[in-house]
């Protein structure tokens, strides 16, 4: 009877495995950043209940694209011997996305030489449009939905045939995986390069405390704001400072201009 017992519970073990293995897979995109003006390698790992999109990091470097190559699927792997690292950074900038919680964590720099903050904040409400507009991307055939978020409008590709609400950086709620988002004014781009699913050689954190390390610690988004604001005003002084110092004329440090995430100066 044990034997029976210790058989039955090894099977159900290997069972969930391989199921939890199925439902896994990776998005590899071109993560086009025109702040920095650069393309990065970009992944989407994923499962039923999380999600983990990684960009900007040092073993996955620039993508090819960015020097007008023509875009290589196969191309996408963690490299030990890796270019332009001084736009990039060791663990990348991450989104961790719990579809079980009601939080998602982020990492963010303001600037090559910032440090990394940790972030933690509610997952965004998205209030998504949806249009009639259908295309292809690769195999799949995806619907097309539009929302407004902290001061940008974000045009995304998505397909049910994959039901799943992820995509990439901060974008999910909608009823299929996300192929493809921009941002209307350009500053923002995922392109689709490659999908695998099932495929589960990319690792998928447990929980967001695999983002961080050392004595690092997650801030609040209200934090965050507070830090991004700080930022803005010290560039923007310094800025004057050194247009006044050689008697020249330069545009304010403009947030929309230099960040993602548009704030403005109200209370959030």
């Amino acid at each position: 009877m044990k034997t029976f017992l210790t058989l039955t519970l090894l099977f159900l073990t290997i069972h969930l495995a391989k199921s939890q293995n199925q439902s896994q897979g990776v998005i590899y995109y071109d993560h086009v950043d025109n702040h920095y003006g650069v393309v990065y390698n970009a992944y989407l790992a994923f499962d039923k209940s999380k999600s983990h999109f990684v960009t900007a990091k040092h073993s996955l470097g620039m993508s090819g694209t960015n020097k007008g190559e023509t875009s290589n699927d196969n191309a996408v792997v963690e490299v030990a011997d890796f270019q332009n690292i001084e736009k990039t950074w060791e663990k990348g900038l991450e989104v961790f996305f719990n579809s079980q919680t009601s939080t998602m964590y982020f990492s963010n720099a303001f600037s090559l030489v910032s440090p990394t903050l940790y972030v933690v904040e509610s997952v965004p409400n998205f209030k998504w449009t949806f249009e009639k507009e259908q295309k292809t991307i690769g195999k799949f055939l995806c619907k097309k939905a539009t929302t407004e978020f902290r001061g940008r409008t974000y045009i995304c590709w998505y397909t049910e045939e994959i039901p799943l609400p992820y995509g990439p950086w901060k974008l999910q709620g909608l009823p299929g995986l996300i192929l493809e988002a921009e941002t209307k004014d350009g500053f923002f781009a995922a392109k689709f390069k490659q999908i695998k699913y099932p495929d589960s050689s990319i690792h998928l954190p447990k929980n967001e405390e695999e983002m961080i390390s050392g004595k690092a610690k997650f801030i609040s988004l209200n934090d965050y704001i507070k830090e991004q604001r700080t930022e803005i005003e010290t560039t923007d002084n310094r800025l004057k400072v050194t247009a006044q110092k050689f008697n020249v004329r330069v545009q304010p440090f403009s947030e929309r201009d230099n960040f993602l995430e548009i704030f403005g100066k109200g209370d959030n």
